[in-house]
């Protein structure tokens, strides 16, 4: 196997190539399966005319292992805030729906309850059967249901908060890969 740096791949010695690039250095078969597994970061080089693999520093290691960790929060805690909620708005808990949809819908309610004091509403929720329809909500109702969503997403946006604070301060790949949404 050949390598060049200004092509920034291997070339295969078996193969007939029409150019080959001027700076080819032979890579051992080790040397190419060991830059085939090399750690994401690490990069490849030719120094004094050998192929050299350049492992991440601890803090560029440190820094993808944080963004993936982030990342993994992050779309956790939006698809624990877009995957319905629990409610006793109507003396009994109930499963509601929070899509992006649901929570437009949420909103409108609630303001017009606020306007409208006397207005019945129908909300969207599974019963104890997991059967999903809209019921009728009193204003009263629905301002309670708006409360309990905004509970709701605050708490899944402070866990959030909280676990990508404990990212930042972790000072291993490990300590950061063991925090997680769960």
């Amino acid at each position: 196997m050949r390598y060049s740096k200004s092509a920034g791949g291997f070339f295969a010695e078996e193969l007939d190539y029409p150019k080959l690039p001027d700076d080819l250095v032979k890579v051992s078969d080790a040397d190419y399966q060991a830059a085939l597994r090399r750690h994401p970061l690490a990069t490849l080089d030719v120094v004094n005319g050998k192929f050299i693999i350049h492992a991440p520093s601890t803090e560029e290691s440190l820094s993808r292992e944080r963004s993936l960790s982030v990342s993994k929060v992050s779309s956790a805690c939006r698809l624990a805030i877009v995957g319905g909620f629990h409610s006793s708005a109507l003396g009994a808990p109930h499963l509601y729906p929070s899509a992006l949809t649901d929570q437009a819908n949420l909103n409108a309610s609630a303001f017009a309850a606020t306007l409208k004091p006397d207005r019945v509403a129908a909300c969207w929720y599974a019963d104890a059967q997991g059967t999903w329809a809209p019921r009728s909500h009193t204003a009263e109702q629905v301002k309670q249901l708006y409360l309990d969503w905004i509970a709701v997403r605050e708490k899944h946006q402070a866990r959030s908060q909280q676990l990508q604070e404990r990212i930042a301060k972790a000072k291993t790949a490990k300590a950061i890969q063991e925090i997680a949404w769960d």
